[in-house]
């Protein structure tokens, strides 16, 4: 190889039309291929991580892990409480609703970066020449998306109950508040993956960060807005209770009518919550969302529904051509 460039720079090589070969080290993989499979958990786990700012700067890491703190520090106060006074503050499945705006301001952070910056930066091209299918890809995402939600939801909920169970005595006591931890967790689950589907949909249609942000604290926090807003227009407002003493308090309507049951229905939260009631046949004092009754198979049928659609048209977003 030296006698090669020592010949070029004399002047006394080969003459045109003739050529050298150099030898310049190149060696052929000869690692493991993980093909399909192996691209598809590489890719989930390299989303969980982003989602979670782990690998990226501090910067990329402070709304994460706020939020989480955010949503741990109720569930520490409230075991505190439970072991101090037995008083409850909250209990495990009205915790989601309690802190939807924390999972949203999350999801609006987190979830372009996950699913915008790809478009922006046009890499799915380089994505899809490996053997890796179009629904793979949107697959990896939302799952690492409904795993990082459920870190988010899951972990205050294990909280409260150990911390709630570490003051209680007897078995009995135990087996009643796991009885009541597990539609708890079954709830954060479900949330998880409702927020995540709808979050991912929202934010694959724009590369721009700021419009997939804008887009799902939009439509999170507005349907919430026009949903809350409805449902008490529409009848289920409080109304002052007259006690045989003089004294008084504020109630919501125990029967109340068609209008706020359906205005419930326009929020992802309140849908939940509203489906939640009717599973567990609890009507909660002036809770947010009224007692659906019989009409909360129609809660069920639109939350099935709804989480379809979204996927379905997620998985159609990445089977287009102009993507690549």
């Amino acid at each position: 190889m030296s006698t090669d460039i020592a010949a070029a720079g004399s002047g006394s090589g080969p003459g045109p039309g003739s050529g050298v070969i150099h030898d310049i080290g190149y060696r052929t993989y000869s690692g493991e291929r993980v093909g399909r499979l192996g691209i598809v958990r590489s890719l989930y786990w390299h989303s969980l991580r982003s989602a979670w700012g782990l690998g990226r700067g501090p910067k990329a890491k402070v709304v994460p892990f706020l939020a989480l703190v955010i949503m741990c520090l109720p569930a520490v106060a409230n075991a505190f409480s439970v072991s101090r006074t037995g008083v409850r503050a909250i209990r495990y499945d009205e915790y989601m609703h309690q802190f939807q705006l924390v999972l949203v301001l999350y999801l609006a952070a987190v979830t372009p970066e996950l699913i915008s910056r790809d478009i922006r930066n046009r890499t799915l091209p380089l994505y899809f020449s490996r053997p890796l299918r179009r629904t793979d890809y949107p697959l990896a995402k939302v799952g690492a998306l409904i795993t990082a939600m459920l870190v988010l939801t899951a972990i205050p909920e294990l909280l409260l109950y150990i911390g709630t169970i570490g003051s209680l005595h007897g078995g009995s006591e135990v087996w009643d508040e796991t009885r009541s931890f597990l539609p708890g967790l079954e709830l954060a689950i479900v949330y998880s993956i409702v927020f995540g589907v709808l979050a991912a949909l929202l934010s694959c249609y724009t590369g721009r960060r700021a419009f997939a942000t804008g887009a799902v604290a939009v439509f999170f926090f507005g349907s919430w807005v026009v949903s809350s807003a409805m449902v008490h227009l529409t009848g289920y407002r409080e109304h002052y209770h007259h006690s045989a003493d003089g004294s008084g308090y504020f109630v919501k309507p125990d029967t109340p009518g068609i209008g706020p049951k359906i205005s419930g229905l326009l929020n992802p939260a309140n849908l939940l919550e509203g489906m939640k009631e009717w599973i567990v046949g609890r009507a909660p004092d002036n809770a947010d969302v009224p007692y659906p009754g019989s009409f909360g198979v129609v809660y069920l049928v639109v939350l099935v529904a709804v989480c379809a659609l979204a996927f379905f048209l997620l998985m159609r977003r990445y089977q287009k051509a102009s993507l690549l």
